[in-house]
């Protein structure tokens, strides 16, 4: 289990249910197309473990998958409720639910297809499900009403099946976004006012879901954690042993950027009236902020480093 957490009846059940005597040497792998908006957790239940007293910081969420991420199922708990898979960034349980079983051709169709459509607005409920920011759908038209994607379906055999939907043009984009200081500003607002939630859980976006979800619009893939993200996803400038007045110096023409605090990412939009501005989904107020920056603001004393994303 994880750190902190005691053992009880209820967690030798959840440990029971992973059904690990079960696991075999794989031969094959089954490709799996997730369908509806996922939790992927740690371990297959949907039980809490929380250690904060807001109970904003669930231990058991790893993250969430969006639609039409491509997955790896590897696994099947006891229960026959739950899925471990793999996908890009991160491996746990997912409800078999939320998932379709894909072939080759349905992966080159629905993940590999050059012709497609970004959602650019914060979250929308389509069907039964949410499509965030960045989500990519085939695309196969477009009408005054709006343009013709595909959306990933579950049939009742455990397969995938297509069904055509409409989103309006204001929110999503054919092919990524042009790479501008303005389109990620933009983005970015979309989200202002959003509920924070640690790992998506919540039907919110963390700190680093925030800023992955918004440069994926344009391309860009980064990874999940502000830990990975903050070593690899562009140019470098190291504000250790700066002050707060060369901080803010260093930061005020590079926009815009990603500032990396121990464990949290913000977002800086620029200069507006005089005045700079960050960005960023804080677990403090529990929602995505749009707030000044200043030398004597108390983001500026721990922002370590800028990192600037080019093409």
């Amino acid at each position: 289990m994880k750190k902190g957490v005691k053992y009880n009846e209820n967690s030798t059940n959840i440990l029971n249910n992973r059904n690990i005597d079960k696991i075999q040497d794989q031969k094959t792998i089954t490709k799996g197309i997730i369908v509806k908006r996922a939790n992927l957790r740690s371990f297959p239940t949907e039980t809490s473990i929380y250690t904060d007293e807001k109970k904003a910081f669930d231990r058991f969420q790893e993250s969430e998958l969006h639609v039409n991420t491509q997955v790896l199922i590897i696994h099947e708990s006891k229960d026959g409720i739950w899925n471990f898979v793999i996908s890009s960034f991160y491996a746990g349980w997912v409800k078999k639910e939320n998932i379709a079983i894909a072939t080759s051709k349905d992966i080159d169709f629905f993940i590999k297809n050059n012709s497609f459509g970004v959602i650019t607005e914060s979250m929308i409920k389509v069907e039964d499900t949410i499509l965030d920011m960045s989500v990519c759908l085939p695309y196969i038209g477009e009408t005054e009403k709006g343009y013709n994607l595909i959306l990933p379906k579950r049939k009742e055999n455990g397969y995938i099946a297509k069904k055509q939907i409409i989103i309006e043009k204001d929110k999503a984009h054919i092919g990524y976004l042009p790479y501008t200081a303005e389109n990620v500003s933009t983005q970015a607002l979309r989200y202002e006012g959003v509920n924070y939630s640690w790992g998506g859980k919540d039907i919110g976006v963390d700190c680093s879901s925030f800023v992955k979800n918004i440069y994926k619009c344009f391309g860009f893939d980064f990874p999940r954690n502000t830990s990975s993200q903050e070593k690899s996803v562009g140019q470098i400038i190291l504000l250790n042993n700066k002050t707060a007045i060369k901080k803010l110096e260093l930061i005020k023409n590079n926009y815009p950027s990603l500032l990396y605090q121990q464990g949290h990412v913000m977002l800086y939009l620029g200069k507006k009236d005089n005045k700079y501005y960050i960005i960023h989904a804080s677990s403090k107020e529990m929602k995505v902020v749009l707030s000044e920056l200043t030398e004597s603001s108390s983001y500026i004393k721990s922002i370590n480093k800028i990192i600037l994303v080019s093409n």
